[in-house]
Order: C-alpha cells, then sequence, then structure tokens
C-alpha cells in the first residue's frame, strides 16, 4: 500500500492529529476483522477489500471524531460513539465488492451490510456472550437483532441513529438488569 501522505492530501490534518500509526492501526484491525469475517462465512473468494475505499471510510471516521471532540471539547470518544461514526462510515463507503454471486446469495448481495451488524452485535453482546436466556427473552433479543439488521440493509442511517440504537440497547440491559435485583 502507497504511504497515506502521499495518498490523502486531504487529510492532511486528521494525520498530523491522529497520527499515521494510529490511522493505520485502526485500518490494520478493521482489515483483519473483515478478513476473519469472509473466511467465517466462506465467502472469502467471492468477496474483495477495496482498500482505498477502506482507508477513505478510516480517514472519514477520524474526521468525524476530530469534529466531535472540537465541539465538546473531550479527549476521547465514548466507545458507543466510536462504533456508530466507524459503522457509519463504512456502510456510507462500502468498501466489500462483490467478485462473483451466482446463486444471488442475500449475504453477498448485503455483504457491507452484514459485517457491520456482526461488529454491533458483537459490541452489544460483548462479554454476555455465554449469557442464557429463557425463550422469552431470546425471542425479543433475537427480534431486536434482526430488527437492527433490516434497518442496516434497507434504511438510511446516520452515526447518531446508530449511535441512539446502542445506547438505547446497553440502558435497556442495565434497566432489566436493575429490575432483576429488585
Amino acid at each position: 500500500m502507497n504511504n497515506i501522505e502521499n495518498v490523502y492530501m486531504n487529510y492532511r490534518n486528521i494525520i498530523d492529529e491522529f497520527t499515521e500509526d494510529r490511522v493505520m492501526d485502526r485500518y490494520r484491525i478493521l482489515h483483519q476483522e473483515i478478513k476473519e469475517f469472509l473466511e467465517s462465512a466462506a465467502i472469502e473468494k467471492k468477496v474483495r477489500v477495496d482498500e482505498v475505499i477502506l482507508m477513505h471510510a478510516v480517514l472519514d471516521y477520524y474526521s468525524d471524531v476530530s469534529r466531535q471532540k472540537q465541539f465538546h471539547k473531550v479527549d476521547h470518544i465514548n466507545d458507543m460513539k466510536s462504533i456508530a461514526y466507524e459503522t457509519f462510515w463504512f456502510l456510507r463507503r462500502k468498501p466489500l465488492q462483490i467478485l462473483e454471486n451466482e446463486e444471488q446469495s442475500e449475504l453477498l448481495a448485503f455483504v457491507n451490510e452484514k459485517f457491520a451488524f456482526s461488529r454491533i452485535a458483537y459490541f452489544l453482546v460483548g462479554s454476555g456472550k455465554g449469557a442464557v436466556l429463557d425463550e422469552e427473552h431470546k425471542k425479543a433479543f433475537l427480534n431486536y437483532l434482526d430488527t437492527f439488521y433490516y434497518f442496516l440493509k434497507y434504511r438510511n442511517v446516520d452515526a447518531q441513529m446508530l449511535e441512539l440504537m446502542i445506547m438505547g440497547f446497553k440502558a435497556g440491559v442495565m434497566v432489566a438488569e436493575d429490575l432483576k435485583e429488585k
């Protein structure tokens, strides 16, 4: 890959603010997560990662983070805001490019959305992925996830809406835990 300073002169201030190493680290982490996702779905031969588009998504994410930090006068943004903005730019740029979709697979048709959804779902359950839910709560949780995925596929999303959906889920979990104790 070319030196990002030469390729992305429009992002010079972002690279100066966050450093090339930090930008490249986020890029590499995303690229690795994409690779693992494609392999786990057995579609690595049918989809390619457009590295230039992925880098633009990462740099656009950092542009938004910079604006957020300046506007709110904070040094760091929270994890919910981070994943929301990262997801927004990933979905906006769509760096996963389909090479073949002979079977008309829905997974391939919405591969960018599915990858973004898998990252958010992992973020939502975090260390609670081993939790056992009763049938009623399991059904409600799966309905929420289905609705979230549907939203990513068919609705116009923005970072603030994604942040609110994630925050709402996290708040619901906290309230449910408090209600159990009473």
